[in-house]
């Protein structure tokens, strides 16, 4: 899918004719049928302006991704929206192990649930590597 089909089945959805959308977002009455046929491409501040109005997220609105709004604060838990914010403070090398520290939990989550037992936790000093250098654990 493409964005000038993307906007089509958006604007259906809402019920609105391209003269319609082009007024609410003030736009001449042909911009909508322009950007649908492919003729032209919305600017980046205009792709903003369309977003807002059917509240999806540009990516969205891309197709970039197929999920409407993944940061609207009904789909995420406090907790998300919390992690999300620490995220944005760590140093890129921080990510990676916080990506790295997500994805064994979730895999011992389902190892857990396939195969009963303990989690075993390491004794001793380990070297663990990132994607950036190895570094050691205290």
């Amino acid at each position: 899918m493409e964005f000038k089909e993307r906007l089509r089945m958006l604007r259906k959805e809402f019920g609105f004719t391209q003269e319609e959308l082009a007024k609410k977002l003030n736009y001449g009455y042909t911009a909508i049928s322009n950007y649908e046929s492919g003729r032209n491409e919305p600017s980046i501040s205009d792709l903003k302006k369309i977003a807002a109005c059917f509240q999806v997220s540009m990516d969205y609105l891309l197709c970039v991704s197929d999920i409407r709004n993944p940061y609207h604060p009904s789909t995420l838990p406090p907790e998300a929206t919390l992690l999300l914010a620490h995220w944005a403070k760590l140093e890129p090398e921080q990510q990676d192990v916080l990506v790295q520290l997500s994805t064994w939990l979730s895999e011992s989550n389902a190892q857990k649930e396939t195969k009963p037992g303990k989690l075993k936790v390491a004794q001793k000093h380990a070297a663990y590597k990132t994607a950036s250098k190895t570094q050691e654990t205290p």
